[in-house]
């Protein structure tokens, strides 16, 4: 028994040393894992001390440009949701130029009381923002977005200080039509001031909220009926989303929506092409995105590519050519990826265009002289056009550029060529 006692007492030691030592190494690898800063604003006007989270975009320390700057309500809830968008926004195909995000922490037991008082606004006008604006390189572009109870009141920062925020977003914002705290109902307060406004609004509710989406509903029917043209606006009910889901996707496409047409052209399919203006729009977007954004007018390679190949997806043979005409002085093909200039000639292909096919490969061979399969390709095409001249010469170009490039596709191209 003693002897039992004595082993189990030396597994237990070795155990624990185990464990210690396996804390030691992990605490040796891990780090913190920080995201932006946070600082603390004594504030006058509130008469207490407010915690601000901030987060640069990651060119930040390497320019000296000035960046537009997203305010977030219900930081200490949504700031890393800002942070994580404006990470999105940073992809192959980018959505908006960088900015800045600062999240304004709230306290849960004050939250409501905060949203019903015109000092928070004022709080952020005379003492948070000139604080930023001081401190930090930001353009005379801010955003102001928020949920619920701050979405709301995103609406009264537009309408108090029209001037304060060039943009504004509200996602599920409560309470708009129903009075709550003040004599008249936000609504009212809107449509009182809705002809003087020159701003950008976004909103948006998803389809189960019934009392907040009554108060969106008629939000949207006073700025359908009155809004002047100087408000940009727009209003999205959100499918399969819910009240406590709908600041993810309000606050992704409402950047979009105010941003635009910072983003590339590009729309992914051909019906919702044509319903949008068709080539019309195309050009009108590029032109804006010029005028705004500073980008080159003429249309990317890429853009150009998108449109065609929703008559591709649509499997539409005269829409297609009616597009591959409009580019045709462009340098779409050379300009784009192997894959999607590829499609374009084997679109031709599929519809007996040889000529227009060997025309495209022509062009992606001069742009891109080591590509073996390019070759490869133009053989099969003059090998249905009977021409085996020209189909021996492309698989001959073929195997050759595929040995000099370590090509996996050699034996097939051999095999091409051996079967002529």
């Amino acid at each position: 028994m003693n002897q039992l006692i004595i082993r189990a007492l030396r597994y237990l030691i070795c155990l624990t040393g185990l464990m210690i030592a396996g804390q030691i190494n992990a605490d040796e690898l891990a780090t913190d894992n920080v995201i932006g800063q946070k600082f603390t604003i004594d504030s006058q006007v509130l008469n207490e001390s407010r915690d601000i989270q901030i987060y640069f975009p990651p060119s930040y320390d390497q320019s000296k440009a000035d960046y537009p700057v997203l305010y977030i309500l219900d930081g200490q809830r949504l700031h890393l949701l800002g942070v994580s968008i404006l990470q999105s926004f940073r992809s192959n195909v980018k959505k908006s130029p960088e900015f800045i995000v600062i999240g304004i922490n709230n306290h849960q037991d004050k939250r409501f009381e905060h949203f019903k008082k015109l000092d928070f606004l004022e709080f952020i006008e005379k003492e948070l923002v000139p604080h930023i604006d001081k401190n930090y390189r930001t353009s005379n572009e801010r955003v102001l977005f928020g949920w619920e109870f701050a979405g709301a009141y995103v609406v009264e920062a537009l309408m108090k200080k029209p001037g304060l925020f060039s943009g504004h977003i509200a996602a599920s914002p409560y309470p708009v039509h129903q009075t709550w705290f003040a004599p008249i109902t936000r609504l009212e307060m809107l449509e009182k001031k809705l002809d003087k406004l020159d701003s950008h609004l976004y909103f948006s509710v998803s389809d189960g909220e019934q009392l907040v989406g009554d108060g969106t509903a008629k939000l949207n029917a006073l700025l359908e009926s009155k809004a002047p043209s100087s408000l940009r606006w727009k209003y999205r009910v959100i499918p399969d989303e819910e009240h406590l889901s709908t600041a993810h996707a309000t606050l992704y496409q409402g950047l979009k929506d105010y941003f635009y047409p910072y983003e590339e052209f590009q729309i992914y399919s051909l019906d919702k092409f044509e319903k949008a203006g068709g080539l019309k729009n195309f050009y009108k977007h590029n032109k804006l995105r010029a005028k705004r954004y500073g980008f080159d007018e003429q249309p990317s390679a890429w853009s150009m590519f998108t449109i065609v190949r929703n008559a591709i997806r649509a499997d539409d043979f005269e829409k297609f050519k009616l597009y591959m005409n409009e580019f045709k002085d462009s340098n779409m093909i050379a300009d784009s990826r192997l894959g999607n200039a590829n499609s374009i000639a084997q679109f031709y292909v599929k519809y007996k265009a040889h000529n227009q096919a060997i025309s495209v490969y022509l062009k992606m061979a001069q742009a891109h002289p080591d590509n073996a399969r390019i070759h490869n390709e133009l053989g099969d095409i003059y090998v249905k056009l009977n021409d085996k001249a020209k189909a021996k010469m492309h698989y001959k170009n073929s195997v050759e550029l595929a040995k000099k490039s370590d090509d996996s596709r050699l034996g097939e191209y051999k095999k091409d060529l051996a079967q002529l």
